[in-house]
């Protein structure tokens, strides 16, 4: 699983009891998230338009898997452990969650979280310097946060549409670094490029799965093209860029 890196914001859920066993552990598909962000109360009608997308980027967090962890993230969309702590739940009564609950959480942390700076501007416009904006480096600009987003959007913009890497400027994110501002790589030496591809490869294998499933050619609520499309961007109006720390570091 990759380091995520969404955000912490406050939610007033808090459960008592002793830590507990992980229960069995649910697999799911990118189409099963997107029908429970669907299904959520939390979320924002933003949200499920775009559930499709989102439910890509799940799938290149976790695998699907309702228990991955990597000591710092946990779950189908790796909160952070700080999450965590805010919502009250530790890491296994989490772990123990279903997929829509775990779901509905995020939700309800990612819905009132602002669109401003280069996730907006990535959001108006079809390509930087020639390279193409998808659902998917929306998706990696929202997990990434504002910075490292800012900071890959500048950079495309004095380098002809290329992002950053190890190799060619790429600052990865450090203690320091975030500091400084000068990070525009995630903990994994990501970039919004990079990673958005990762999630955008998800996007299009379920939409794939779902044409071939129902024959319609997409569309519907499980399937990018009813309100998403595949290589598509999300709309400025999710009202969700996430403001945090690399996995490693939060």
């Amino acid at each position: 699983m990759r380091a995520s890196t969404l955000l912490a914001f406050t939610i007033a859920v808090v459960i008592s009891g002793p830590e507990v066993a992980y229960a069995d552990c649910q697999t799911v598909s990118a189409s099963d998230v997107a029908q429970d962000i669907q299904d959520c109360p939390s979320a924002n009608n933003a949200l499920k338009n775009n559930a499709c997308n989102f439910g890509g980027a799940a799938i290149a967090e976790s695998g699907g898997n309702t228990c991955a962890s990597n000591g710092n993230n946990f779950g189908v969309l790796q909160l952070t452990r700080s999450n965590l702590t805010n919502t009250g739940y530790s890491p296994s009564q989490y772990l123990n969650l279903s997929a829509q609950q775990q779901v509905c959480i995020w939700a309800q942390q990612v819905g009132n979280s602002n669109t401003s700076g280069a996730y907006q501007t990535l959001s108006n416009s079809g390509s930087v310097n020639g390279t193409p904006v998808t659902a998917g480096m929306l998706a990696a600009c929202f997990q990434f946060g504002p910075l490292i987003c800012k900071n890959d959007l500048a950079f495309m913009q004095a380098n002809g549409g290329a992002c950053p890497s190890i190799g060619n400027g790429g600052v990865r994110a450090t203690g320091q670094t975030l500091a400084n501002g000068g990070a525009n790589l995630d903990g994994n030496n990501q970039s919004i490029c990079s990673w958005g591809q990762s999630i955008q490869n998800k996007i299009n294998q379920a939409a794939a799965t779902c044409n071939a499933s129902n024959g319609s050619g997409g569309g519907g609520t499980n399937c990018p093209g009813g309100g998403t499309t595949p290589g598509g961007v999300i709309p400025p109006s999710p009202g969700s860029a996430p403001v945090s720390l690399p996995a490693n570091l939060a």
